[in-house]
């Protein structure tokens, strides 16, 4: 009996807001050795998620481990057409785009506009069809501010800066009305790992 399940993932956002660091923080791996991302890179790492311990000796869930498929993508925007063709070929389960609360909201809020289309392109090139699909697809769009100790892990401050992409991410939600939506406010460096442990948790509830 197979027990072992996928989460795939495409990593996107703006250049330097910390994608790379997290798929090495995830395999425990120094975060800080990381190099400037020029092509797409898919890393597995096989996890037992720490919700599985509080689990009955008699659940599979007790057992049960994670293989997550991270696909980390260039963020720089003459780049960006990688993005299509990297949620095209893995068929990604989701979305983790992560943002930098120090960096300019404008050029962060073009990559997630970006990420929108792209996932529609990859979906169907044709927009009726695209459209189409979008309203049936079951998916998840996981939003995480990193860099939090740059803001003195003020949460208040983090939502706030959130607040200026919610008219693109009100675009995700009418497009994709089964999709799941979630957030999370992380220092990749810093944070410990029980916090990008349950980024990983809350992608398991939404996609199982």
């Amino acid at each position: 009996m197979v027990l072992d399940r996928d989460i795939r993932l495409t990593i996107l956002g703006h250049t330097g807001v910390g994608k790379t660091s997290l798929i090495k923080r995830l395999k425990g791996e120094d975060p800080a050795s990381t190099e400037r991302t020029l092509d797409i890179t898919v890393e597995r790492k096989k996890i037992t998620l720490l919700s599985s311990s509080k689990q009955s000796r008699l659940s599979f869930e007790r057992y049960r481990k994670y293989n997550v498929i991270a696909v980390d993508n260039p963020g720089d925007f003459k780049l960006r057409r990688k993005w299509r063709e990297a949620m095209r070929k893995y068929k990604t389960d989701g979305i983790l785009f992560m943002l930098d609360p120090i960096q300019g909201v404008e050029s962060q809020r073009v990559a997630m506009e970006d990420s929108f289309n792209y996932f529609l392109d990859s979906l169907s090139l044709d927009p009726d069809k695209a459209d189409k699909k979008a309203r049936k697809k079951k998916t998840l769009f996981y939003f995480v501010i990193n860099k939090m100790d740059t803001i003195n892990n003020d949460e208040k401050k983090a939502r706030a800066f959130l607040d200026d992409f919610d008219i693109v991410i009100q675009d995700y939600k009418m497009t994709f009305p089964f999709a799941k939506f979630a957030e999370a406010f992380i220092s990749v460096h810093k944070s410990p790992y029980e916090d990008i442990d349950a980024i990983f948790e809350k992608c398991k509830q939404s996609l199982y």
